[in-house]
């Protein structure tokens, strides 16, 4: 019933402007308006239609408060019929409802649009009441169809959306869909028309369908809000087609700041950090002061391996989130905190945000060589001895300073009371030991927990990855067959797995049949379609491998993606252009294994 009424609302709303109504002598008594009466003869007929509508309305709503709706309603009916008052209808389809007789409240809205057959109020009521009931699908669509004809051309494209509200709250989607197909069908070139349809087939189940018919309509109209709406809703469907609509929209709309707060969110959740980056970039222009844009993108930046950018960002989102005075305020470099406001102006942050953020700048500081700047920052959290993350970047702050013994010691007193306690103990260690270039003692470390957690897919993972660190192909390849055969869903394994076979040239067909599933699971993911890209190039599907390429480091600037890409570019006859991404690539990462190998095999030389 709720549904109902919010729906009527909300087609109301779109359909309350100048000229969408009838005028006002249409809602009010007739006698009141009857000409060439004499004036005091008018008069008194005015004052005598005013008590009988202000008796009416009273005893009618009496009745209605003190629990006699049935009553109510005949008098709040009779009133109306009497006065031909679009007021006092639409109270006695309200009082209709609110005792849930639908049919009560129909019969109300049919004498209402008889009496006044003009009123697009009437007909919205009528329309959402047929399509609130059963049975009645023929006079709904025939309602509709008129609803639509009676509303002036330009608020029709709002009324239509409005009307979506209304095919979405019925409970059958197959029959709405239908309906709606029916009533829209002399509107089926409206954008707004495709988008009402789309939401109505994904309600039906008909969720590709659905989706492939809001990008037409967004290709149709780049403005329009609500299939945009959808494409984000439905990113993971095909994230670079919703990444290309959504410029467009942007390009229509550049100041809907909150649709781009979803579109960062959507894009991060599938790992295209470069796209959800450029976006927190806008809106940092938009709302330089406010604060969890900061916070956003400096992890974003984190992820990206840039540690000066994240440092910039954090330091920003400390600005304006510590109040003037605080000792962290004090850490922060003189730019950041110089065009700070003196206070907070948003609620203060979590302590879950403030600490994410003193680790991430402590582990920029200790990038740059600053192992004291690193400290500090790690002071700011507090004492957090059995906090895992606190505990693992006080180590590397000791291993840096060459205190690489009392680094593993920190590691090994965390709290090792139960399984999981002990999983995160050694899955610490041996990210201290990678961080200090020990890879085989981070095997070994690992290794020892496989025979507790090697049914773990995300435990073994990090194994096969240690492995694979350590130089011990074969041992990664092991454990990940056995983690795609025990988790055949499991996106990581299948494709470090397919991309492992690939870069040996291995099992090329098994090895693209692997990333393709792994595609599946995760569309558009950047590190996947990396994967897909070098499996082609490995076949000799150049192509096909340039294309997948292009999509990885459009959605994530990796270096390693680059230096594939260049490979590609080369093999291609593209030397100029390959030369220069792999430029690009070794400017941002000098010592990355990819990048290097990819210049040995180009013969570049930077």
């Amino acid at each position: 019933m709720r549904h109902v009424v919010l729906a009527a609302a909300s087609l109301l709303a779109a359909l309350a402007t100048p000229g969408a109504l009838p005028p006002a002598s249409a809602d009010v008594p007739a006698a009141s308006a009857a000409a060439g009466s004499a004036p005091a003869q008018r008069a008194r007929d005015d004052a005598e239609e005013q008590a009988r509508w202000f008796y009416s309305t009273l005893t009618g709503e009496i009745a209605a408060r003190t629990g006699h709706p049935a009553q109510a309603y005949a008098e709040l009916l009779r009133a109306a019929r009497d006065m031909d008052s679009a007021d006092l209808f639409e109270r006695a389809i309200q009082v209709a409802l609110d005792a849930r007789q639908l049919q009560l409240a129909l019969q109300a809205a049919d004498a209402w649009h008889e009496m006044q057959p003009a009123s697009v109020r009437a007909q919205a009521w009528r329309v959402q009441l047929l399509l609130g009931m059963g049975g009645h699908d023929k006079e709904a669509a025939a309602a509709t169809s008129r609803l639509l004809a009676m509303t002036p051309q330009p608020r029709r494209p709002e009324a239509i959306l409005a009307l979506g509200g209304v095919f979405e709250g019925m409970h059958d989607p197959a029959r709405a869909l239908a309906l709606a197909r029916r009533s829209l069908a002399p509107y089926a070139a409206l954008p707004q028309t495709q988008v009402v349809l789309a939401h109505l087939q994904v309600l039906a189940g008909q969720v590709d369908a659905g989706v492939a018919r809001a990008a037409r309509a967004l290709q149709a109209d780049p403005g329009l809000r609500p299939a945009a709406m959808m494409l984000l809703q439905h990113y993971t469907l095909d994230p670079q087609r919703a990444d290309r609509l959504l410029q467009g929209y942007f390009a229509a709309r550049p100041d809907d700041d909150s649709l781009r707060m979803i579109w960062v969110d959507a894009a991060t959740q599938q790992q295209r950090d470069s796209i959800a980056l450029a976006q927190c970039q806008v809106l940092a222009s938009h709302r330089p002061d406010f604060p969890q844009v900061w916070l956003i993108m400096g992890s974003l930046h984190q992820q990206l391996a840039l540690p000066l950018q994240a440092q910039h960002d954090f330091e920003r989102y400390l600005a304006l989130s510590l109040p003037a005075g605080s000792p962290q305020r004090e850490l922060l470099r003189a730019p950041a905190s110089a065009s700070a406001p003196a206070a907070p102006v948003q609620p203060a942050p979590s302590a879950d945000d403030l600490r994410s953020v003193y680790l991430a700048l402590s582990a920029a500081a200790l990038h740059a060589g600053d192992s004291e700047r690193a400290q500090q920052w790690l002071q700011a959290i507090g004492a957090h001895a059995e906090d895992p993350a606190v505990v693992l970047q006080q180590a590397k702050v000791l291993a840096a300073q060459g205190r690489a013994q009392q680094a593993v010691q920190l590691v090994q007193r965390l709290p090792r009371g139960d399984r999981a306690q002990r999983q995160r103990r050694l899955l610490a260690l041996a990210d201290l030991l990678q961080a200090m270039h020990q890879p085989a003692r981070a095997l070994h470390a690992l290794e020892s927990g496989m025979a507790a957690w090697g049914g773990d897919a995300g435990y073994a993972y990090e194994t096969a990855m240690a492995a694979g660190g350590a130089g011990r192909t074969a041992r990664m390849e092991a454990i990940l067959r056995r983690i795609v055969q025990a988790h055949p869903d499991y996106q990581p394994a299948l494709n470090a797995l397919g991309y492992t076979l690939a870069d040996h040239g291995r099992e090329l067909p098994k090895a693209r049949q692997l990333i393709v599933r792994a595609l599946r699971l995760s569309p558009g993911n950047p590190f996947v379609l990396d994967s897909l890209g070098w499996a082609d190039y490995r076949l000799g599907h150049l192509r096909r491998a340039q294309a997948s390429l292009q999509q990885a480091y459009a959605a994530r600037r990796d270096p390693q993606i680059a230096a594939h890409l260049a490979q590609v570019l080369w093999r291609r006859g593209h030397h100029a252009r390959a030369l220069a991404l792999l430029r690009q690539a070794w400017q941002a990462a000098p010592k990355d294994p990819g990048v290097l190998r990819a210049m040995r095999r180009l013969g570049a030389k930077f």
